[in-house]
């Protein structure tokens, strides 16, 4: 029984043919590539308005700069929401150094940096931030950066802000 299941198996699999496949002409490749999706995307669509892009804008200048003599980073405005007057000279300089991430940064960094977990109301303005934390960050000398989920967020400073150091 064994051996006729083998051999069935077997007259099978030698009589099923290999899939036949179409090979592609020169002319037919050349038609391809110029119909291309992305042949699309490099020439604008008629009657489409034109385009341009900001001249000014860089990550570098939308953002401040963290730098500790050695290594650098950056995180975006509006993200260091306390700078006490001897910590300026590591805040919004020329980088020097090697560029780092922030979690690499804030780990090497952490004898003059820390950090505060903010909300997104909070980040947007319509929450204040607690007071007794402004009051707490006064008597430290730590640069104090605003995060959500780990990662720096800008605060944008409104009403029930307005205690925050100006940077």
């Amino acid at each position: 029984m064994k051996t006729a299941l083998i051999f069935c198996a077997l007259v099978t699999s030698a009589l099923a043919g290999s899939p036949v496949l179409v090979r592609i002409t020169p002319q037919d490749l050349a038609k391809l590539q110029q119909t291309s999706p992305m042949s699309s995307l490099e020439k604008p669509a008629k009657n489409a308005a034109p385009t341009s892009q900001a001249v000014e804008q860089s990550i570098i200048k939308q953002s401040i700069i963290l730098h500790d003599g050695k290594n650098w980073t950056i995180v975006p405005k509006g993200a260091v929401i306390f700078l006490p007057e001897a910590m300026k000279s590591h805040v919004d300089v020329k980088p020097v150094g090697t560029l780092l991430t922030w979690i690499d940064f804030l780990t090497k960094n952490r004898s003059w940096i820390t950090t505060n977990d903010v909300s997104f109301n909070q980040a947007a303005g319509s929450e204040s931030l607690p007071a007794e934390r402004l009051a707490f960050w006064a008597k430290q000398d730590k640069v104090v950066v605003a995060v959500h989920q780990n990662g720096p967020i800008s605060v944008r400073v409104g009403t029930e802000n307005q205690a925050i150091t100006k940077r």
